[in-house]
């Protein structure tokens, strides 16, 4: 087995539990694999301003990649960007209308809502670091540097069979993923944790097969399809345990801690 130099990592559901919070048994386990001198990484749907404070506080001073891959970025200093197009934003923007779903606009690094659903915002910002504007109408807003949109519905099913639909529409043009069952995030195509993860290991000089990548969601597929070593929570969606090499226990049961402990720690 190749010596891992890199763990690239899901926070939500990976690392942090309902709670959002991230257990000692885990804390512990991270200091060791630093200790090793293997890189820390987090790849995260969330904005840079709820990415890093997780960084911070876990210790780790490596780059984030945030926004499903649409940035890697290290302080102030942006390393790796794709943004949406601003006519697709427009698009999603109209589509969210129509069917009467919420939305969540990242316009240059701020996220905005022209429905402030109190019960969706509180839900979606807690423990998450995260603070929005409400603007009357997205029209309003000069659009520069798009880094996502999110559709939120308490529905699963309309969730699902909107996912099916606007795959189909928007494909070769934007990536069209759920990172919560009712979350659905729409980057540009080539805005994945995947391609930000290869972006960083060859800035590092890291090879596949030197990668431990883990996750929950269909968001992570690309991130542990890139990866030499590929992790599944137990509480993961189906399509991303197919390509698992390891399904581990759940977040809840510090899942991570015993996948790490049983490919690199004690490798």
């Amino acid at each position: 087995m190749h010596k891992i130099k890199l763990i690239v990592s899901d926070i939500d559901g990976t690392i942090l539990n309902e709670k959002c919070e991230c257990s000692k048994k885990l804390r512990k386990t991270f200091e060791k694999v630093q200790e090793n001198g293997i890189k820390i990484v987090l790849a995260t749907g969330r904005m840079f301003a709820g990415a890093d404070p997780v960084r911070k506080d876990l210790g780790f001073d490596t780059p984030v990649i945030c926004y499903q891959g649409a940035m890697v970025r290290q302080g102030d200093k942006i390393l790796y960007q794709n943004a949406v197009k601003n006519e697709l934003a427009r698009e999603i923007i109209e589509i969210s209308r129509t069917r009467g779903f919420h939305l969540n606009l990242y316009n240059d690094d701020k996220l905005i809502v022209e429905d402030d659903n109190k019960q969706y915002m509180k839900d979606y910002t807690s423990g998450r670091f995260a603070t929005y504007e409400v603007t009357k109408s997205f029209d309003d807003i000069e659009l520069h540097n798009v880094s996502k949109l999110l559709c939120i519905t308490y529905n699963e099913d309309e969730i699902i069979h909107l996912q099916n639909i606007l795959q189909e529409q928007f494909k070769g043009k934007l990536t069209v993923v759920r990172s919560h069952k009712y979350y659905l995030e729409f980057t540009d195509v080539n805005a994945t944790k995947g391609n930000a993860m290869n972006f960083l290991k060859d800035m590092w000089n890291i090879k596949t097969e030197e990668i431990f990548a883990s996750g929950d969601q269909d968001n992570d597929y690309e991130m542990l399809k890139n990866a030499g070593i590929k992790i599944a929570m137990g509480n993961a969606s189906e399509k991303l345990k197919s390509i698992a090499d390891y399904i581990c226990p759940t977040v809840s049961e510090d899942g991570l801690v015993d996948a790490i402990e049983r490919y690199i720690l004690c490798a």
